[in-house]
């Protein structure tokens, strides 16, 4: 999959409250080549990414770990999950090991979809990662240029600025609850509803 680095910079500049006039200024660039990296028209040079970097005071070697531990999706099939067993209690993993760090506030969902549903944005990504446990039906995930299927019983956890969209396409509902982090208040699968 190739990766639009726009995808993981703008997050981080929404993230501080900041304007693409506020960062180019302060990375000696144009706003409109900032506006232009984060919609993925062009993908900078190294320097401009360094400097993009600086501002935001994100060290390179963590944004680019980053990158390389977060920007795929992970699939956990529940035949294949890691079972921990103690006195009384019973764990199961979800998650892939990509996703085990990070911010510890998350919202979390019962997510339902009807036939021919769908939810999620193709065109941009959001600040997080997202957990989600199939419980009935099957769906679809549009990740970036990527495909995935999801049934029943299975996980899915992935990195969230990358774009994505959750579609029902059998004639069934789709149910799953979903978890996303960090906690930021937004609803991230409709309209807001009071």
């Amino acid at each position: 999959m190739k990766t639009k680095l726009g995808a993981l910079l703008r997050p981080i500049r929404i993230s501080r409250n900041l304007t693409i006039k506020d960062i180019a200024a302060k990375a000696g660039i144009s706003s409109s080549l900032l506006s232009q990296i984060e919609r993925n028209r062009i993908s900078p040079s190294l320097d401009t990414l360094l400097q993009i970097l600086k501002v935001y005071g994100v060290p390179p070697d963590k944004f680019f770990k980053d990158y390389a531990t977060n920007s795929r999706v992970e699939i956990v099939r529940k035949d294949d999950r890691k079972i921990y067993q103690r006195k009384g209690f019973k764990y199961e993993t979800l998650c892939g090991d990509s996703q085990t760090k990070g911010n510890h506030s998350f919202n979390a969902f019962f997510l339902e979809l009807a036939p021919g549903q769908k939810r999620g944005d193709a065109v941009e990504g959001h600040l997080g990662r997202e957990l989600g446990i199939v419980v009935k039906g099957s769906a679809q995930l549009l990740y970036g240029e990527e495909t995935y299927e999801i049934h029943k019983g299975d996980s899915v956890s992935f990195f969230s600025q990358i774009p994505h969209v959750i579609q029902n396409l059998s004639d069934q509902i789709f149910q799953a609850y979903w978890v996303v982090t960090p906690a930021d208040g937004e609803d991230y699968f409709g309209d807001k509803t009071i």
